[in-house]
């Protein structure tokens, strides 16, 4: 028997913005209004472009409630000593707000190609990082020792609040996620589905439960528009696309497990062969209906709610670079107006 699902407001909500896709000014219009109706958290990517910290600081000394988070930063690029520096020089200008650490391990290609460092052991790396940050914000001093960092027990310098940091893991493979559910708060997948997500979630518990630990928040990246204009449906077509056939393999297969094989092999041929607009187009329907949030503003909540019911705990919006900053205001502001 089928049931509604959760009922949802902004305030279930949080949002995402490309650190690197829109002026910076944009960036802090979006997160100020964001701030202002109540959602939740605002988490900033970072790739190739800026940092997430420094836009962070921005956000944090122009908002006054909002949790901010990155989403995600790579465990290669800064040792667990410069993440638990910058975090913890981040709570301090937050007030008493909770400042969400999204970590990754990127890809090869970012890894080697644009930070020259060998990609090697990422998930044993991100394992040490989880337990070095857990460690220094606890006790306010690294370990001692370690397989991939050799940590001398040494005071941090900053002041630690465990309790207002929270860490999450970004990953898509078994092992990444048996590690959020051994070590992490959350983990932060992209691009979950409403049908087919709780394999994944599954491993995460069994890990958790293994290792006597609560199961891991789970909040998940949804790109998603508010409205009807075909533009916006274009515009989630035009990165899923991008996401499967254009930035690596482990998005392909994960929509493969999702059972949309066919849609994925015919995406690729067309991105292969040149023919970008049509491999845009080919990405169906029911894909979107599953894995992004699209419609008037108390359908795309009921979606949202829908995420939620399928174990996606915090549903985070991911707003398309395609859309202008004044659009994005104005979504969120009609989402905040929806009455329950």
């Amino acid at each position: 028997m089928s049931r509604d699902p959760l009922v949802t407001s902004i305030a279930d909500l949080d949002i995402a913005i490309g650190g690197r896709e829109r002026p910076r000014e944009d960036i802090a219009l979006i997160a100020g209004a964001a701030d202002q109706l109540g959602v939740g958290t605002v988490w900033v990517t970072e790739g190739v472009g800026r940092d997430a910290f420094s836009l962070l600081t921005e956000l944090a000394l122009r908002t006054t409630r909002i949790g901010l988070g990155t989403g995600i930063v790579n465990v290669f690029s800064r040792t667990p000593t410069a993440l638990a520096q910058a975090a913890a020089s981040l709570l301090e200008l937050m007030g008493t707000r909770t400042f969400n650490l999204g970590l990754g391990t990127s890809g090869r290609g970012l890894v080697e190609d644009y930070h020259g460092i060998p990609f090697e052991r990422p998930v044993t790396r991100m394992k040490e990082t989880i337990g070095a940050l857990d460690r220094v914000f606890t006790t306010g001093s690294l370990p001692v020792g370690g397989a991939e960092f050799r940590f001398g027990g040494l005071a941090l310098g900053v002041p630690t609040d465990r309790a207002r940091l929270r860490l999450y893991v970004a990953g898509l493979t078994e092992k990444t996620l048996e590690v959020t559910g051994t070590v992490a708060d959350g983990w932060l997948p992209i691009w979950p589905s409403r049908r087919e997500s709780g394999q994944q979630v599954g491993v995460i518990r069994k890990a958790a439960t293994a290792a006597n630990r609560p199961m891991p928040t789970v909040a998940g990246y949804l790109y998603g528009a508010v409205g009807t204009e075909p533009a916006l449906a274009a515009h989630l077509r035009a990165n899923l696309a991008w996401y499967v056939a254009a930035n690596g393999t482990a998005y392909r297969r994960l929509f493969e497990r999702y059972g949309y094989a066919d849609e994925v092999d015919r995406i690729c041929r067309l991105w292969t062969t040149g023919e970008r607009e049509r491999a845009r187009r080919a990405v169906t329907d029911e894909m979107l209906a599953d894995c992004t949030l699209l419609g008037e503003p108390a359908e795309v909540l009921r979606q949202a709610g829908a995420f939620r019911d399928a174990g996606v705990d915090r549903p985070v919006l991911r707003l398309p670079k395609q859309v202008p900053a004044t659009d994005c205001v104005r979504m969120l502001t009609e989402l905040a107006g929806v009455r329950q």
